[in-house]
């Protein structure tokens, strides 16, 4: 489905909306065109050099929704989103309550909960290691509200393979943080709940690089899913190298972890 962007409008008249005329039409006949496909409803009719026409119809005609509210007798119409629309949903819902990075921000529309309404996730990219992380959830009044937010640098997110059943779809957050000498990608694997709760099922580590005293250490993470009976497998590789010739020194240790799904998580079997 495509992003919507949201458009209110007070109408004097239920279901009624005013387009202005701009050259002479017949008083017994009104020819509506929209992207030079003709739309002639019933209710169509010239008043007083004004075209009368229905909301709905020419929302949807033009590849909108349109929604109405009865208590405050207003319309809403949705078209696509934008750039600005999504900083304006973070300027007065963000949980910081401060000055955010809008020259980083890209979003994406996805089905993170299995309804029939996408969400929006959005990111902002402050930097290597800085940056937000949010996602929106419309509403049934077509407005969107923010679910979830974390000061997150997100590299990428991707829909996993994984299914169980009463979960829905799986999703692969990778984020990456650090600071001086020090370079961490971490994986969080993250799903809806039925609360309406944006939930991580696991955290592990892809790659932690630090520097000390002329080597680095680094610990390299990979994960696979055993589809026969919904296990996660993490395995972890550790090595120290010289900075000068990039020479390993000593041994490298590699660890495996075996991860049970329980009511949600996937929890380290012992």
């Amino acid at each position: 489905m495509k992003v919507k962007r949201s458009l209110r409008v007070l109408l004097p008249i239920l279901g009624a909306c005013t387009i202005f005329v701009g050259t002479a039409v017949a008083s017994n006949s009104v020819g509506l065109f929209v992207n030079g496909k003709a739309l002639s409803p019933k209710e169509t009719r010239l008043e007083n050099g004004k075209v009368i026409a229905p909301v709905r119809d020419l929302a949807e005609a033009m590849g909108g929704d349109v929604t109405w509210d009865k208590e405050t007798h207003l319309v809403n119409i949705h078209t696509g989103i934008t750039k600005d629309m999504v900083e304006d949903w973070i300027r007065k819902q963000g949980n910081e309550k401060r000055d955010y990075y809008f020259d980083g921000l890209s979003f994406e529309e996805m089905n993170v909960d299995g309804d029939s309404e996408p969400e929006v996730l959005v990111r902002i990219d402050g930097g290597v290691h800085l940056g937000d992380f949010f996602i929106f959830d419309k509403q049934s009044n077509g407005s969107y509200k923010l679910i979830f937010e974390q000061p997150w640098h997100v590299e990428s997110w991707n829909i996993e393979n994984f299914r169980a059943d009463g979960m829905n779809p799986l999703f692969n957050i990778v984020t990456r943080t650090g600071g001086a000498d020090v370079d961490v990608r971490e994986s969080h694997l993250m799903y809806m709940n039925d609360s309406g709760v944006w939930t991580e099922a696991w955290k592990g580590t892809l790659k932690d690089r630090s520097v000390f005293q002329g080597k680095y250490h680094v610990a390299m993470g990979s994960y696979q899913f055993n589809d026969d009976n919904g296990e996660l497998f993490y395995w972890q590789t550790e090595m120290d190298a010289s900075l000068e010739d990039n020479k390993q020194e000593g041994d490298s240790k590699t660890t495996m972890k075996i991860f049970n799904l329980q009511q949600g998580k996937f929890i380290e079997k012992k």
